[in-house]
């Protein structure tokens, strides 16, 4: 089976939200597509006729889409067995070879045996990344190109990972890695809100989930472009560092997708419902505790009444007088 089944299984997967799976029967992934997919696609015009290195690869969709835009050999690395089945059992291709390994050193994989390279989403999970910079300029051929992305963690983000053991600052990615390299070009990758006006159109059917990627809309597809607004890259929020391919051959990448926009839509609706319940739970609550205060209330204010009772002249005779009844014996009805 291979990605071109659009009902892809995770049954023998156990999904932790670190390696994305851009198809599951059941599920929606088209907000996390939107993310991911585009990087893959950004890197799929350089592949042509090269051995690749895809590190940390995770289910290894992006691997495969390499090979099938032209790449000679595409090898996956990933240090998680169970990542590295599930992508030789879902995302095979004859020029496809997957690795387990740590990407901190690949020992099975010679020096400068790449002519290129990517790695996304990897070095914030690293322990030393550093190290696994250094072990990517080893594997890279002289003159060979890498795309390698990172997030922005100190964004504001519902997906901030337990998972990622550093947090780069875009200057601190940015120095990190030409302190290696030496020099790169950097991409911002900006999710944003978008309104797009246009005529009525009949999209083909999909016979895989990159169908979408494999060749970008005509020109002049938008007669106008208009920015309402756009971060620096210190504020985007994730960061791609390109070594090896001349700024003139890269150009701004946008991915639309009005499928994510009402799953996104879709969860703000549940998530509005749930406040409203919320809302509405909070408000019994408020009233349950009014009443638990009254009958607090009326409970202290009857049992000061009982207390002055028994502290009666007449209630300390009835009761000295009961006393006397049970000495002699006799009958006590009270």
């Amino acid at each position: 089976m291979t990605s071109s089944d659009l009902s892809t299984p995770i049954a023998d997967y156990m999904p932790t939200g670190e390696r994305h799976i851009p198809v599951q029967a059941g599920e929606d992934t088209s907000i996390a597509n939107v993310d991911h997919l585009i990087r893959y696609a950004m890197v799929a015009p350089f592949v042509h006729g090269k051995r690749v290195l895809d590190i940390s690869c995770g289910t290894g969709y992006g691997t495969q889409f390499m090979a099938l835009q032209g790449a000679r050999e595409v090898i996956g690395v990933d240090v998680d067995q169970s990542s590295i089945d599930f992508a030789s059992k879902y995302y095979q291709h004859p020029q496809v070879s997957y690795l387990q390994s740590d990407a901190h050193y690949v020992r099975s994989l010679e020096d400068a045996s790449f002519d290129l390279i990517v790695s996304f989403e990897t070095i914030e999970h690293l322990q030393h990344p550093r190290q696994f910079l250094a072990e990517l300029r080893r594997l890279l051929k002289p003159g060979g190109q890498m795309f390698l992305s990172c997030p922005n963690d100190h964004r504001v983000s519902p997906w901030i990972s337990a998972y990622h053991l550093h947090r780069f600052r875009f200057t601190e990615f940015r120095d990190l890695f030409l302190s290696l390299f030496g020099e790169a070009v950097f991409f911002g990758q900006h999710y944003v809100i978008a309104s797009c006006l246009v005529k009525p159109i009949a999209p083909k059917a999909k016979v895989s989930q990159f169908d979408a990627y494999q060749n970008s809309l005509p020109d002049g597809f938008f007669g106008q472009h208009y920015l309402e607004h756009l971060s620096s890259i210190e504020d985007a929020d994730g960061y791609l560092a390109i070594v090896g391919v001349d700024e003139s051959q890269l150009t701004n990448q946008m991915s639309l997708s009005q499928r994510a926009f009402q799953v996104l839509m879709h969860a703000m609706c549940h998530a509005e419902a749930a406040r409203i319940g919320q809302q509405n739970d909070q408000i019994q609550l408020q009233h349950l505790q009014a009443q638990l205060a009254q009958a607090q209330q009326e409970a202290g204010i009857a049992q000061a009444r009982i207390a002055a009772m028994e502290s009666s002249k007449f209630w300390q005779l009835r009761r000295s007088w009961f006393h006397v009844k049970r000495r002699l014996g006799l009958p006590i009805n009270e």
